[in-house]
């Protein structure tokens, strides 16, 4: 009997080793895979005039400069890029060296984003004073959106800590996950979306104690993987499935605030 308990303590012990391993080698593969490939681009709200920097290979590129005016926020689709400041009420549209309003609102937009049928999305926020909301334009056009400006969720701070500064992405799926801003502990929440496209209560899935979460893209093709902004220097990349996070750009001497990142969803 005693060399039937420890045969199967044995056991036991080998079945976690082996589980600590596999796990051990999934997450050694995964922080040693090759960082995004493809084109994308980041802004840092402190450069005055606003610039949208490229970022391949990990290296940064001036994209397109402002003549006048910060940036916080950019989104992408279909090789057109968009931006917008948090201290102004317009959405622009980068047109060559040049920027035209595409849209004008009626209080500050803080953040906008694509969701995976290029509808552009925009925010309002006020951080800890009053509950936040997300808008949706529809798919931009010649002559301006395909739908009229639509809310289609509020941020009830009550639910979301207390704070959200308007920084908001989409997954593949349509579910919708949020950060909270220049705050530590830093928080994503993830909302989900049901099949009659009503979104749920946000569920923290994600929290930094070390640095800010401001803008956040899904990488596209790789559920798996968020990118955010850290408010500083840094760009993070978190893999969502075991929540844990790598470096994925990190700025040269001079940037302050990395504000927002976007990948060109087409």
């Amino acid at each position: 009997m005693l060399g039937i308990k420890y045969k199967n303590i044995f056991m036991q012990f080998m079945a976690r080793l082996t589980l600590f391993l596999c796990y051990g080698l999934i997450m050694f593969l995964w922080a040693s895979a090759t960082y995004a490939q493809e084109p994308y681009y980041v802004v840092d709200a402190s450069d005055r005039p606003g610039v949208i920097y490229q970022i391949e290979n990990r290296r940064r590129n001036t994209f397109f400069e402002r003549n006048l005016g910060s940036i916080y926020s950019v989104a992408a689709w279909g090789g057109e890029v968009y931006f917008c400041s948090a201290n102004e009420r317009n959405i622009y549209k980068k047109i060559g060296r040049e920027e035209r309003v595409i849209y004008r609102h009626r209080t500050y937009i803080r953040d906008i984003a694509f969701d995976r049928e290029g509808n552009l999305y925009f925010s309002e926020a006020s951080g800890a004073r009053s509950n936040g909301a997300i808008y949706r334009l529809g798919r931009p056009g010649p002559e301006g959106f395909s739908d009229p400006p639509r809310r289609v969720y509020v941020i009830e701070l009550r639910n979301v800590d207390g704070s959200w500064a308007g920084h908001f992405t989409f997954d593949e799926a349509g579910n919708l996950y949020l950060s909270s801003g220049n705050t530590i502990p830093a928080l994503i929440y993830r909302v989900p979306i049901d099949r009659n496209r009503r979104y749920g209560s946000p569920q923290r899935i994600y929290t930094d104690i070390r640095a800010p979460i401001a803008g956040i893209a899904m990488e596209p093709n790789n559920p798996d993987s968020i990118y955010y902004a850290d408010w500083g220097q840094t760009i993070y990349e978190l893999n969502l499935r075991y929540l844990k996070r790598r470096d994925a750009f990190s700025a040269p001497v001079g940037t302050q605030y990395l504000s927002d990142i976007a990948f060109d969803r087409r």
